[in-house]
């Protein structure tokens, strides 16, 4: 019905990102906007650019961990998902962020954030796993936070839950105490998919469980496109949230990497799959997509 508009996403002089096209559909209950992502993730767009950036002069403030929040962040979350298209820093902050009633994320642009954003994450996390604590792996967390805009560049850790089943005893009673269908269900989908099943449990309890939902509820008022959906202030209190939880999530990796007698890779993980009760296991997150349309009203 509509023409056809290319999403740009500026990062900085030097990268634009591809966000997707929007065009005008028709649709069940009327004219719809039809978001499609683009043909290469946001998440790969940015990785390559940081892996051509040259080391920063200087090494970024802070300690190693904080700024490892910090860089999974920017490039799972803030640059790497289609939040960078609702965060947009050269588009005028849309009027409805002082009303709390409204929702300023729809359901199904929050699940391609949600699934861009774990998507990435695990493949950072297979980065990461490749040569824990490497020095290619260093270079691109320096580099994230020297090039990728982001209102905080250290931050702290976040202890909780999530870094307790880390413990191989306290994994052990989270996969006992699990029904036993289940239990074989999840281990079947953490043989295939374990840094998936990873990230999807990380990125719930880093983003997902975290402010941004003030964000997402509320009633309908529209979903612009060409308006930021938060204020400078609201993205400084979800970067922050998110960067902590984060950094324990990198920690996670650590400890598995460390850890002696080594249980298999997706033992370590299966617990991710099975904590619901503790609220860190997500109900029904796909293991298999890196994006997904999105359907507005016109």
């Amino acid at each position: 019905m509509g023409a056809r508009e290319q999403l740009r996403v500026r990062v900085d002089d030097k990268l634009v990102l591809d966000a997707g096209t929007c065009e005008e559909v028709s649709g069940p209950h009327g004219p719809e906007r039809l978001i499609r992502p683009p043909a290469t993730t946001l998440f790969h767009q940015v990785l390559p650019y940081l892996k051509a950036k040259p080391d920063p002069p200087k090494r970024p403030s802070g300690s190693m961990i904080g700024r490892e929040g910090v860089a999974a962040a920017a490039l799972t979350v803030r640059w790497g998902s289609y939040l960078a298209v609702l965060l947009d820093h050269d588009k005028p902050v849309w009027s409805e962020v002082h009303s709390a009633r409204t929702s300023r994320i729809s359901d199904e642009e929050m699940a391609r954030i949600n699934i861009e954003a774990s998507a990435a994450l695990a493949a950072w996390i297979d980065l990461y796993r490749e040569d824990p604590g490497g020095r290619l792996y260093e270079q691109l967390v320096n580099r994230a936070v020297a090039y990728l805009p982001m209102p905080n560049k250290t931050s702290k850790i976040k202890v909780g839950e999530f870094g307790a089943i880390a413990q191989p005893e306290m994994a052990a009673r989270v996969v006992e105490v699990a029904d036993a269908a289940r239990r074989e269900r999840v281990r079947a989908d953490v043989m295939r998919h374990p840094s998936r099943v990873l990230a999807n449990a990380l990125l719930n309890t880093a983003w997902r469980n975290g402010p941004v939902e003030n964000i997402h509820a509320g009633g309908y008022r529209g979903y612009p496109l060409d308006q930021r959906r938060a204020t400078p202030a609201e993205e400084r209190e979800l970067m922050a949230f998110v960067s902590e939880r984060l950094a324990l999530g990198m920690t996670v990796c650590l400890q598995f990497a460390m850890e002696r007698p080594q249980r298999p890779w997706p033992e370590q993980v299966l617990p991710y799959g099975l904590a619901e009760m503790l609220l860190i296991t997500p109900s029904r997150w796909t293991l298999t997509e890196s994006s997904r349309e999105v359907r507005l009203p016109a």
